[in-house]
């Protein structure tokens, strides 16, 4: 999420700043997947057509092997809340270029993947592959909210 007030990120109740985020369910194609778990997490409405797959990032965490989907959403409605039973919230805008500190691995990893422009992240090294279908506007971060 990159808007006009900035990337929006909340706090996970093991303090750690991240995007928002989750698991494929069966079935489900990975645009629905960015859909429903940003309805789900911060109570914003996006459709599957307003979602750029951004590319995929590849990371091993001890054994764990780690496979991870970049994607923007570039048109939304609503006002991001804490929603019930979530584990993160606290969610807030953030200038690009004053990101807090304590961000999470995985969203620190797509973040630098996504705007090259960004000042550094710390965070373990990933195997980032690019789609083929970026537009140019997702890449550059040019999104915004239409209700705005």
């Amino acid at each position: 999420m990159f808007g006009e007030r900035g990337l929006l990120l909340g706090r996970h109740r093991h303090g750690t700043w991240e995007l928002p985020g989750g698991t494929v369910e069966p079935g489900e194609s990975l645009h629905d997947t960015v859909v429903r778990e940003l309805a789900e997490e911060t109570g914003l409405v996006a459709r599957p057509e307003d979602v750029t797959l951004l590319g995929t990032l590849l990371d091993h965490v001890d054994d764990v092997v780690r496979v991870t989907v970049g994607a923007v959403v570039t048109a939304w409605q609503g006002e991001p809340a804490d929603q019930p039973h979530e584990s993160v919230g606290d969610w807030r805008w953030w200038d690009p270029e004053e990101l807090p500190q304590g961000l999470f691995v995985c969203s620190a990893q797509i973040l630098t993947s996504w705007r090259s422009d960004l000042p550094p992240i710390d965070h373990a090294p990933a195997h980032f592959t690019p789609y083929a279908d970026r537009t140019p506007a997702a890449c550059e971060g040019e999104q915004h909210d239409p209700s705005q």
